[in-house]
Protein backbone atom coordinates (compact mmCIF):
# COMPACT_ATOMS: atom_id res chain seq x y z
CA UNK A 1 0.00 0.00 0.00
CA UNK A 2 2.90 2.30 1.14
CA UNK A 3 4.26 2.28 -2.84
CA UNK A 4 0.52 3.92 -4.01
CA UNK A 5 1.45 7.29 -3.91
CA UNK A 6 0.18 9.51 -6.91
CA UNK A 7 3.21 11.78 -7.31
CA UNK A 8 4.97 14.44 -5.78
CA UNK A 9 7.06 16.47 -3.40
CA UNK A 10 7.12 19.88 -3.15
CA UNK A 11 5.27 23.10 -2.17
CA UNK A 12 5.95 26.52 -1.70
CA UNK A 13 3.66 29.57 -0.15
CA UNK A 14 4.41 32.91 0.06
CA UNK A 15 2.65 35.15 2.69
CA UNK A 16 3.15 38.87 1.87
CA UNK A 17 2.03 41.14 4.95
CA UNK A 18 -1.04 42.85 3.16
CA UNK A 19 -1.62 39.97 0.37
CA UNK A 20 -1.00 36.15 -0.43
CA UNK A 21 0.56 34.33 -3.14
CA UNK A 22 0.60 30.49 -3.87
CA UNK A 23 2.67 29.01 -6.07
CA UNK A 24 2.18 24.93 -6.59
CA UNK A 25 5.09 22.95 -7.75
CA UNK A 26 3.64 19.39 -6.85
CA UNK A 27 0.17 18.04 -6.77
CA UNK A 28 0.80 15.99 -3.79
CA UNK A 29 2.25 17.62 -0.90
CA UNK A 30 0.59 21.02 -0.13
CA UNK A 31 1.13 23.92 2.52
CA UNK A 32 -1.71 26.29 3.11
CA UNK A 33 -3.30 29.13 4.50
CA UNK A 34 0.10 30.69 5.56
CA UNK A 35 0.08 33.49 8.63
CA UNK A 36 2.38 34.95 11.03
CA UNK A 37 0.56 35.13 14.44
CA UNK A 38 1.62 36.06 17.94
CA UNK A 39 4.27 38.32 17.58
CA UNK A 40 6.79 38.69 20.48
CA UNK A 41 8.72 41.63 20.36
CA UNK A 42 10.36 41.25 23.57
CA UNK A 43 11.83 37.87 22.22
CA UNK A 44 11.53 38.95 18.85
CA UNK A 45 9.25 35.83 17.45
CA UNK A 46 6.53 35.59 15.56
CA UNK A 47 4.51 31.80 15.37
CA UNK A 48 3.98 30.90 11.45
CA UNK A 49 1.32 28.93 11.44
CA UNK A 50 0.38 26.75 7.95
CA UNK A 51 -1.88 23.75 7.55
CA UNK A 52 0.25 20.79 5.21
CA UNK A 53 -0.92 17.89 3.95
CA UNK A 54 0.19 15.25 1.57
CA UNK A 55 -1.40 11.86 -0.01
CA UNK A 56 -0.60 8.42 0.86
CA UNK A 57 1.25 8.55 3.51
CA UNK A 58 2.28 5.53 5.83
CA UNK A 59 3.79 4.83 8.85
CA UNK A 60 4.63 0.85 10.18
CA UNK A 61 6.22 -0.61 13.07
CA UNK A 62 6.95 -3.93 10.89
CA UNK A 63 8.90 -5.41 8.17
CA UNK A 64 10.75 -2.12 7.08
CA UNK A 65 9.60 -0.27 9.90
CA UNK A 66 9.85 3.10 8.43
CA UNK A 67 7.39 6.17 7.73
CA UNK A 68 7.68 9.16 5.33
CA UNK A 69 7.48 13.06 6.33
CA UNK A 70 7.73 16.69 5.40
CA UNK A 71 10.72 18.51 5.73
CA UNK A 72 9.61 21.80 6.05
CA UNK A 73 11.80 25.04 5.91
CA UNK A 74 11.05 28.96 5.74
CA UNK A 75 12.91 32.02 3.54
CA UNK A 76 12.02 35.22 4.07
CA UNK A 77 12.36 39.20 2.98
CA UNK A 78 11.94 42.02 4.75
CA UNK A 79 11.15 45.57 2.37
CA UNK A 80 12.66 47.20 1.05
CA UNK A 81 15.24 44.03 0.17
CA UNK A 82 14.71 41.84 -2.28
CA UNK A 83 16.83 38.94 -0.92
CA UNK A 84 15.28 36.07 0.84
CA UNK A 85 17.18 34.71 3.66
CA UNK A 86 17.09 31.88 6.09
CA UNK A 87 13.96 31.78 8.75
CA UNK A 88 15.72 29.83 12.21
CA UNK A 89 13.10 28.34 13.94
CA UNK A 90 13.10 28.13 17.93
CA UNK A 91 13.31 24.35 19.21
CA UNK A 92 10.33 25.33 21.53
CA UNK A 93 7.04 26.68 20.77
CA UNK A 94 5.94 24.47 17.99
CA UNK A 95 2.21 23.53 17.28
CA UNK A 96 1.73 19.98 16.28
CA UNK A 97 -1.67 19.19 15.26
CA UNK A 98 -3.50 15.81 16.24
CA UNK A 99 -2.25 12.71 14.89
CA UNK A 100 1.29 14.76 13.92
CA UNK A 101 4.58 14.51 15.35
CA UNK A 102 6.88 17.63 14.80
CA UNK A 103 10.56 17.36 14.98
CA UNK A 104 12.41 20.82 14.92
CA UNK A 105 16.24 20.51 14.03
CA UNK A 106 18.52 21.22 16.43
CA UNK A 107 20.33 23.45 14.18
CA UNK A 108 16.73 25.45 13.77
CA UNK A 109 16.99 25.15 9.83
CA UNK A 110 13.63 23.14 9.88
CA UNK A 111 11.40 20.88 10.95
CA UNK A 112 10.21 17.18 10.23
CA UNK A 113 6.62 16.66 10.59
CA UNK A 114 5.16 12.90 10.26
CA UNK A 115 2.63 10.67 11.87
CA UNK A 116 2.53 9.70 15.10
CA UNK A 117 1.16 6.33 15.20
CA UNK A 118 1.04 3.00 12.51
CA UNK A 119 -1.42 4.37 9.47
CA UNK A 120 -1.56 4.64 5.65
CA UNK A 121 -3.51 7.35 3.61
CA UNK A 122 -3.56 11.16 3.16
CA UNK A 123 -2.76 13.37 6.19
CA UNK A 124 -3.56 17.08 5.95
CA UNK A 125 -2.67 18.40 9.49
CA UNK A 126 -4.40 21.97 10.29
CA UNK A 127 -2.90 24.91 12.11
CA UNK A 128 0.80 23.02 12.07
CA UNK A 129 3.19 26.06 13.79
CA UNK A 130 6.93 26.72 14.39
CA UNK A 131 8.20 29.64 16.28
CA UNK A 132 10.46 31.97 13.82
CA UNK A 133 13.04 33.56 15.79
CA UNK A 134 13.32 36.97 13.43
CA UNK A 135 16.20 37.98 15.21
CA UNK A 136 17.57 41.63 14.32
CA UNK A 137 14.92 42.21 11.65
CA UNK A 138 12.93 45.16 13.00
CA UNK A 139 9.63 44.69 15.02
CA UNK A 140 7.54 46.86 12.16
CA UNK A 141 9.05 45.41 9.21
CA UNK A 142 6.97 44.22 6.34
CA UNK A 143 7.65 40.93 5.59
CA UNK A 144 7.36 38.08 3.10
CA UNK A 145 7.39 34.56 4.17
CA UNK A 146 7.18 31.29 2.63
CA UNK A 147 7.15 27.75 3.82
CA UNK A 148 8.73 25.07 1.30
CA UNK A 149 7.75 21.42 2.05
CA UNK A 150 9.62 18.56 0.70
CA UNK A 151 8.83 14.80 0.96
CA UNK A 152 10.92 12.93 2.59
CA UNK A 153 11.43 9.16 4.06
CA UNK A 154 12.73 7.78 6.67
CA UNK A 155 15.32 5.17 6.76
CA UNK A 156 15.85 3.17 10.16
CA UNK A 157 19.61 2.47 11.77
CA UNK A 158 20.89 -0.77 11.46
CA UNK A 159 23.16 -3.45 9.47
CA UNK A 160 22.86 -4.16 6.37
CA UNK A 161 24.65 -5.69 2.88
CA UNK A 162 26.98 -4.25 0.64
CA UNK A 163 27.41 -5.73 -2.73
CA UNK A 164 25.37 -8.69 -4.39
CA UNK A 165 27.73 -11.44 -5.29
CA UNK A 166 27.50 -10.46 -8.99
CA UNK A 167 29.29 -12.24 -11.54
CA UNK A 168 28.97 -9.46 -13.61
CA UNK A 169 30.78 -6.51 -11.43
CA UNK A 170 31.16 -3.31 -12.33
CA UNK A 171 33.42 -2.01 -8.95
CA UNK A 172 30.88 -3.31 -6.42
CA UNK A 173 31.83 -3.67 -3.07
CA UNK A 174 32.55 -7.01 -1.50
CA UNK A 175 34.19 -8.40 1.48
CA UNK A 176 37.97 -8.56 0.51
CA UNK A 177 37.99 -10.99 -2.49
CA UNK A 178 35.21 -13.20 -1.42
CA UNK A 179 32.71 -11.63 -3.79
CA UNK A 180 30.45 -11.90 -0.92
CA UNK A 181 28.37 -9.04 -0.08
CA UNK A 182 30.39 -7.08 3.22
CA UNK A 183 28.16 -6.51 6.08
CA UNK A 184 27.78 -3.34 7.82
CA UNK A 185 27.37 -3.29 11.62
CA UNK A 186 28.60 0.12 12.52
CA UNK A 187 29.52 3.54 11.50
CA UNK A 188 33.22 2.37 12.99
CA UNK A 189 36.30 3.30 9.91
CA UNK A 190 36.43 0.71 7.65
CA UNK A 191 39.76 -0.84 5.38
CA UNK A 192 39.14 -0.42 1.70
CA UNK A 193 40.41 -2.71 -0.36
CA UNK A 194 42.57 -5.56 0.03
CA UNK A 195 41.79 -9.12 -0.29
CA UNK A 196 40.89 -9.68 3.60
CA UNK A 197 37.26 -10.55 4.44
CA UNK A 198 36.99 -8.00 6.92
CA UNK A 199 37.73 -5.22 4.48
CA UNK A 200 35.25 -3.46 2.38
CA UNK A 201 37.06 -4.43 -1.45
CA UNK A 202 35.58 -3.47 -4.82
CA UNK A 203 35.97 -6.42 -6.82
CA UNK A 204 39.96 -4.93 -8.11
CA UNK A 205 37.65 -1.73 -9.75
CA UNK A 206 36.72 -4.18 -12.39
CA UNK A 207 34.46 -2.67 -14.75
CA UNK A 208 34.51 0.75 -13.61
CA UNK A 209 34.57 3.53 -15.96
CA UNK A 210 38.29 4.90 -16.85
CA UNK A 211 38.92 7.81 -15.14
CA UNK A 212 35.99 7.35 -12.33
CA UNK A 213 38.24 4.21 -10.79
CA UNK A 214 38.52 3.83 -7.28
CA UNK A 215 42.12 4.38 -5.63
CA UNK A 216 41.99 1.54 -3.40
CA UNK A 217 42.04 -2.05 -5.28
CA UNK A 218 43.23 -5.76 -4.35
CA UNK A 219 46.61 -4.64 -4.00
CA UNK A 220 46.22 -1.21 -2.23
CA UNK A 221 44.55 -0.48 0.58
CA UNK A 222 42.83 2.97 1.75
CA UNK A 223 41.18 4.16 5.05
CA UNK A 224 37.40 5.18 5.59
CA UNK A 225 37.49 7.60 8.81
CA UNK A 226 34.43 6.96 10.72
CA UNK A 227 32.98 10.34 10.16
CA UNK A 228 32.03 9.10 6.78
CA UNK A 229 28.23 8.77 7.17
CA UNK A 230 28.29 4.54 6.18
CA UNK A 231 24.28 4.00 5.90
CA UNK A 232 24.22 2.42 9.61
CA UNK A 233 22.91 5.48 11.24
CA UNK A 234 19.34 6.75 10.66
CA UNK A 235 19.14 9.24 8.08
CA UNK A 236 16.47 10.99 6.01
CA UNK A 237 16.38 11.06 2.33
CA UNK A 238 14.35 12.84 -0.25
CA UNK A 239 11.10 10.15 -1.74
CA UNK A 240 11.94 11.60 -5.12
CA UNK A 241 14.79 13.27 -7.11
CA UNK A 242 15.36 17.18 -6.91
CA UNK A 243 12.07 18.23 -9.45
CA UNK A 244 12.18 21.03 -12.39
CA UNK A 245 9.70 23.31 -10.22
CA UNK A 246 11.71 22.56 -6.58
CA UNK A 247 15.15 23.80 -8.55
CA UNK A 248 13.06 26.81 -10.17
CA UNK A 249 12.07 27.82 -6.21
CA UNK A 250 15.38 27.70 -5.30
CA UNK A 251 16.54 29.86 -8.27
CA UNK A 252 13.48 32.03 -7.46
CA UNK A 253 14.77 32.53 -3.76
CA UNK A 254 18.81 33.39 -4.26
CA UNK A 255 20.17 36.44 -5.50
CA UNK A 256 20.83 37.55 -8.79
CA UNK A 257 24.58 37.10 -8.85
CA UNK A 258 24.33 33.53 -7.91
CA UNK A 259 21.20 32.62 -9.84
CA UNK A 260 23.83 33.24 -12.64
CA UNK A 261 25.99 30.34 -12.42
CA UNK A 262 22.88 27.83 -10.56
CA UNK A 263 21.02 28.46 -13.41
CA UNK A 264 21.54 25.38 -16.17
CA UNK A 265 20.52 27.47 -19.23
CA UNK A 266 19.32 24.17 -21.16
CA UNK A 267 15.65 25.19 -21.69
CA UNK A 268 14.47 22.98 -24.90
CA UNK A 269 16.82 20.26 -24.48
CA UNK A 270 16.49 16.78 -23.10
CA UNK A 271 13.11 17.56 -21.78
CA UNK A 272 14.08 20.34 -19.33
CA UNK A 273 12.04 23.48 -19.87
CA UNK A 274 13.45 26.03 -16.66
CA UNK A 275 14.02 29.56 -18.68
CA UNK A 276 14.83 32.94 -17.14
CA UNK A 277 12.19 34.96 -18.81
CA UNK A 278 9.62 35.52 -16.21
CA UNK A 279 8.51 38.29 -14.63
CA UNK A 280 10.03 39.75 -11.50
CA UNK A 281 10.41 38.50 -8.31
CA UNK A 282 9.30 35.25 -10.33
CA UNK A 283 12.32 35.33 -13.06
CA UNK A 284 12.96 31.86 -13.38
CA UNK A 285 10.06 29.47 -14.56
CA UNK A 286 8.97 25.52 -15.80
CA UNK A 287 6.41 24.22 -17.89
CA UNK A 288 7.34 20.63 -16.54
CA UNK A 289 7.47 21.91 -12.39
CA UNK A 290 7.03 17.80 -11.49
CA UNK A 291 9.69 16.32 -14.21
CA UNK A 292 12.73 15.56 -12.65
CA UNK A 293 15.58 18.05 -12.97
CA UNK A 294 18.16 17.28 -15.54
CA UNK A 295 21.36 19.59 -16.21
CA UNK A 296 22.68 20.07 -12.83
CA UNK A 297 26.20 19.27 -11.81
CA UNK A 298 27.86 19.11 -8.44
CA UNK A 299 28.00 22.65 -7.35
CA UNK A 300 23.98 23.04 -8.38
CA UNK A 301 23.03 20.29 -6.40
CA UNK A 302 25.51 20.87 -3.35
CA UNK A 303 23.98 24.76 -3.53
CA UNK A 304 20.21 23.64 -3.33
CA UNK A 305 20.90 21.04 -0.65
CA UNK A 306 22.54 23.88 1.33
CA UNK A 307 19.74 26.39 0.79
CA UNK A 308 17.36 23.92 1.66
CA UNK A 309 19.30 22.40 4.64
CA UNK A 310 19.84 19.07 3.48
CA UNK A 311 23.57 17.51 2.46
CA UNK A 312 24.32 14.81 -0.12
CA UNK A 313 24.07 11.21 0.11
CA UNK A 314 27.30 8.48 0.54
CA UNK A 315 26.92 5.46 -1.90
CA UNK A 316 27.09 3.62 0.98
CA UNK A 317 23.54 5.20 2.23
CA UNK A 318 22.65 5.02 -1.55
CA UNK A 319 22.88 0.69 -1.16
CA UNK A 320 21.09 1.38 1.93
CA UNK A 321 18.15 2.78 0.86
CA UNK A 322 17.61 0.77 -1.94
CA UNK A 323 18.44 -2.49 -0.28
CA UNK A 324 17.64 -2.17 2.99
CA UNK A 325 17.90 -4.78 5.73
CA UNK A 326 17.04 -7.44 3.03
CA UNK A 327 19.59 -10.29 1.94
CA UNK A 328 21.20 -8.90 -1.36
CA UNK A 329 20.14 -10.47 -4.77
CA UNK A 330 22.42 -11.35 -7.40
CA UNK A 331 22.22 -7.85 -9.78
CA UNK A 332 19.32 -6.63 -8.09
CA UNK A 333 18.08 -3.41 -8.95
CA UNK A 334 16.31 -1.10 -6.70
CA UNK A 335 13.09 -3.06 -6.58
CA UNK A 336 14.66 -5.86 -4.73
CA UNK A 337 15.53 -8.11 -7.75
CA UNK A 338 17.01 -8.34 -11.31
CA UNK A 339 13.97 -8.38 -14.02
CA UNK A 340 12.93 -5.40 -15.89
CA UNK A 341 10.58 -4.33 -18.10
CA UNK A 342 12.14 -3.86 -21.22
CA UNK A 343 9.90 -2.27 -23.90
CA UNK A 344 9.34 1.23 -24.96
CA UNK A 345 6.52 2.69 -23.07
CA UNK A 346 4.33 5.10 -24.06
CA UNK A 347 3.49 8.47 -22.12
CA UNK A 348 -0.01 10.18 -21.57
CA UNK A 349 -0.08 13.75 -20.84
CA UNK A 350 4.01 14.30 -21.38
CA UNK A 351 4.98 17.30 -19.41
CA UNK A 352 2.02 17.13 -17.40
CA UNK A 353 1.19 16.65 -14.00
CA UNK A 354 -0.67 13.91 -14.49
CA UNK A 355 2.03 12.18 -16.98
CA UNK A 356 1.43 8.55 -16.82
CA UNK A 357 2.99 5.47 -18.13
CA UNK A 358 -0.12 3.69 -20.54
CA UNK A 359 1.86 0.26 -20.84
CA UNK A 360 3.55 0.01 -17.41
CA UNK A 361 5.24 -3.67 -17.14
CA UNK A 362 3.24 -6.20 -14.50
CA UNK A 363 5.15 -8.29 -12.30
CA UNK A 364 8.11 -7.00 -13.48
CA UNK A 365 10.39 -3.38 -12.41
CA UNK A 366 9.36 -0.17 -14.04
CA UNK A 367 12.14 1.96 -14.55
CA UNK A 368 13.02 4.70 -16.97
CA UNK A 369 16.05 3.60 -18.65
CA UNK A 370 17.35 2.50 -22.67
CA UNK A 371 15.06 0.10 -23.21
CA UNK A 372 11.95 1.73 -22.10
CA UNK A 373 12.65 5.71 -23.00
CA UNK A 374 9.79 6.38 -26.01
CA UNK A 375 11.55 7.12 -29.05
CA UNK A 376 14.71 6.62 -27.51
CA UNK A 377 14.96 9.97 -26.56
CA UNK A 378 16.67 11.76 -23.32
CA UNK A 379 13.86 12.88 -21.38
CA UNK A 380 13.23 12.68 -17.75
CA UNK A 381 9.64 11.30 -16.61
CA UNK A 382 8.26 13.41 -14.13
CA UNK A 383 9.20 12.55 -10.50
CA UNK A 384 6.48 9.72 -9.05
CA UNK A 385 5.29 8.53 -12.10
CA UNK A 386 5.79 4.57 -11.91
CA UNK A 387 4.14 4.79 -8.22
CA UNK A 388 0.72 6.28 -10.09
CA UNK A 389 0.87 4.38 -13.39
CA UNK A 390 1.45 0.91 -11.34
CA UNK A 391 -0.92 -1.64 -11.92
CA UNK A 392 -0.88 -2.74 -8.80
CA UNK A 393 0.91 -1.14 -5.86
CA UNK A 394 3.66 -3.61 -4.83
CA UNK A 395 6.94 -2.22 -4.70
CA UNK A 396 8.53 -3.87 -8.17
CA UNK A 397 5.98 -2.37 -10.51
CA UNK A 398 6.08 1.10 -8.98
CA UNK A 399 9.65 0.47 -8.85
CA UNK A 400 10.23 1.96 -5.35
CA UNK A 401 13.30 0.83 -2.97
CA UNK A 402 12.62 -1.56 -0.14
CA UNK A 403 11.79 1.99 2.23
CA UNK A 404 9.44 3.44 -0.40
CA UNK A 405 12.02 5.83 -2.13
CA UNK A 406 11.05 6.27 -5.79
CA UNK A 407 12.97 6.08 -8.99
CA UNK A 408 16.08 4.93 -7.58
CA UNK A 409 17.47 2.90 -10.75
CA UNK A 410 16.42 4.52 -14.03
CA UNK A 411 15.22 8.24 -14.43
CA UNK A 412 18.38 10.53 -13.49
CA UNK A 413 21.57 9.06 -11.98
CA UNK A 414 22.07 9.88 -8.20
CA UNK A 415 24.88 11.93 -7.18
CA UNK A 416 26.25 10.85 -4.57
CA UNK A 417 29.53 11.19 -2.41
CA UNK A 418 32.97 8.22 -3.18
CA UNK A 419 34.80 6.58 -1.32
CA UNK A 420 37.27 6.51 -4.09
CA UNK A 421 39.34 10.07 -3.54
CA UNK A 422 40.65 11.66 -0.64
CA UNK A 423 38.32 14.45 -1.20
CA UNK A 424 35.33 11.86 -1.01
CA UNK A 425 36.72 9.85 2.17
CA UNK A 426 37.01 13.00 3.90
CA UNK A 427 33.55 13.85 3.69
CA UNK A 428 31.73 15.55 6.70
CA UNK A 429 27.98 14.99 6.95
CA UNK A 430 27.24 18.90 8.00
CA UNK A 431 23.84 19.84 6.70
CA UNK A 432 23.15 23.29 4.64
CA UNK A 433 22.87 26.16 7.00
CA UNK A 434 20.46 27.71 4.53
CA UNK A 435 22.89 30.43 3.35
CA UNK A 436 24.89 30.02 0.06
CA UNK A 437 27.31 32.38 -1.83
CA UNK A 438 25.14 36.03 -2.62
CA UNK A 439 28.11 36.23 -5.74
CA UNK A 440 28.69 33.13 -6.70
CA UNK A 441 25.52 30.80 -6.00
CA UNK A 442 28.00 28.58 -4.46
CA UNK A 443 27.58 25.87 -1.32
CA UNK A 444 29.02 27.64 2.00
CA UNK A 445 29.34 24.24 3.94
CA UNK A 446 32.61 22.85 4.99
CA UNK A 447 33.52 19.45 4.59
CA UNK A 448 31.97 18.82 1.15
CA UNK A 449 33.90 18.52 -2.43
CA UNK A 450 34.96 21.29 -3.82
CA UNK A 451 32.23 22.92 -5.98
CA UNK A 452 34.52 25.70 -7.81
CA UNK A 453 39.01 25.16 -9.37
CA UNK A 454 40.87 22.61 -10.03
CA UNK A 455 39.69 19.98 -7.45
CA UNK A 456 35.62 21.01 -8.35
CA UNK A 457 33.25 17.79 -8.13
CA UNK A 458 35.82 15.63 -7.08
CA UNK A 459 34.88 12.98 -4.50
CA UNK A 460 31.49 12.84 -6.41
CA UNK A 461 30.31 9.64 -7.98
CA UNK A 462 27.29 8.58 -10.05
CA UNK A 463 24.83 5.71 -8.87
CA UNK A 464 21.95 3.92 -10.38
CA UNK A 465 21.37 4.79 -13.91
CA UNK A 466 19.62 7.41 -16.18
CA UNK A 467 17.63 7.30 -18.71
CA UNK A 468 20.17 6.34 -21.64
CA UNK A 469 21.19 4.01 -19.54
CA UNK A 470 21.60 0.08 -19.87
CA UNK A 471 19.94 -2.46 -16.99
CA UNK A 472 23.55 -3.01 -15.66
CA UNK A 473 23.87 0.92 -14.64
CA UNK A 474 20.12 0.66 -13.00
CA UNK A 475 21.70 -2.48 -10.43
CA UNK A 476 21.91 -1.31 -6.36
CA UNK A 477 25.61 -2.38 -6.55
CA UNK A 478 26.65 -1.39 -9.88
CA UNK A 479 29.70 1.29 -9.44
CA UNK A 480 30.67 1.81 -13.28
CA UNK A 481 30.59 5.87 -12.64
CA UNK A 482 31.77 5.06 -8.87
CA UNK A 483 34.41 7.99 -8.49
CA UNK A 484 32.66 10.43 -11.69
CA UNK A 485 33.58 14.28 -11.01
CA UNK A 486 30.27 16.16 -11.84
CA UNK A 487 31.77 19.00 -13.11
CA UNK A 488 29.70 19.38 -15.98
CA UNK A 489 25.34 19.39 -16.85
CA UNK A 490 24.06 16.27 -18.52
CA UNK A 491 20.92 15.47 -19.44
CA UNK A 492 20.87 12.35 -17.35
CA UNK A 493 22.16 13.56 -14.24
CA UNK A 494 21.17 15.11 -10.80
CA UNK A 495 19.83 13.03 -8.09
CA UNK A 496 18.67 13.90 -4.57
CA UNK A 497 19.53 15.25 -1.45
CA UNK A 498 19.48 13.83 2.31
CA UNK A 499 19.29 14.44 5.91
CA UNK A 500 20.87 13.04 9.25
CA UNK A 501 18.28 11.98 11.48
CA UNK A 502 17.50 14.56 14.02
Amino acid sequence: MKYLTSSLRYLLLCFFIGAMSLTSYANNIQVSNVTLTNQNTAANTYQVQFDLSWENSWRTSTFESNYDAAWVFIKFRAEPSNDWQRALVNQAGFVAPAGSTVDVSSDAIGAFIFRTANGIGNVNYTGVELQWNYGPVPDDAVIEICVLAIEMVYIPGGAYSLGDDSNDPFGNFEAGNTNNPFQVTSENALTLGGTVATNLSNNDAVGMNFGSEDDYNYTTTQALVASYPKGFNEFYIQKYEISQGQYTAFLNKITALGSVNRFPDRAGFNGHTIANTGVPPNIFTTTTPDRACNFLNWADIASYADWSGLRPMTELEYEKASRGTRAAGVDECAWGNPFAFNTQYTLANVGQLNELVTNPGTGTGNAAYGLTRPGGITIPFRCGIFAASAITASRQETGATYYGVMEMSGNLWEICISTGTPNGRSFLPNHGNGIISPTTGNSTVSGWPPTSGVSEAVGTSLRGGGVPSPINDLRTSSRRLGGFALVNRFSDAAGRLIRSAL
